[in-house]
């Protein structure tokens, strides 16, 4: 995919919302700790990994359009292709967002991350397959040590 153009993010103070509360919603609020952004999950259900993540608020709904008025990072992460597809049509042009049930859809992809205090690293398929990015991700992970030293 060529009209893809890599940034890194500063979301201090940035408003993120995750639409849903299952395993992929939390990995995404998960990968969201110590940005400072203040990150919103709304979902009428969350897993119980979710509830551990204290930096997060949970509106405890359906979704509705409200929900991501002033929004500068949406997540639709349910397991209903159709919501997700709902919040991507009342999302703003100007507003980024990631459909996790169709990369094709989504305005930005959240790579595999790879953090030190000295680099950060990040892999991308493009959103096309988040499995071989975690893959590269874990064979790196096991060489970025010997390399750094």
């Amino acid at each position: 995919m060529h009209n893809i153009y890599p940034i890194m993010c500063n979301l201090e103070g940035k408003t993120v919302v995750i639409i849903g509360g299952g395993k992929i919603a939390y990995r995404k609020a998960a990968g969201l700790k110590n940005t400072g952004a203040f990150v919103t999950v709304v979902s009428p259900n969350i897993c119980e990994e979710m509830e551990s993540l204290s930096y997060i608020m949970w509106k405890q709904k359906p979704f509705s359009e409200e929900d991501i008025k002033g929004a500068h990072l949406i997540y639709a992460a349910t397991n209903h292709h159709d919501i997700n597809m709902m919040v991507k049509q009342a999302a703003h042009d100007f507003q980024w967002v990631n459909v996790v049930s169709d990369g094709k859809k989504s305005s930005f992809h959240t790579p595999a991350v790879i953090r030190s205090d000295e680099y950060v690293i990040s892999i991308s398929t493009s959103g096309k397959s988040p499995s071989f990015a975690k893959r590269i991700k874990e064979k790196l992970m096991k060489i970025l040590p010997q390399i750094i030293k």
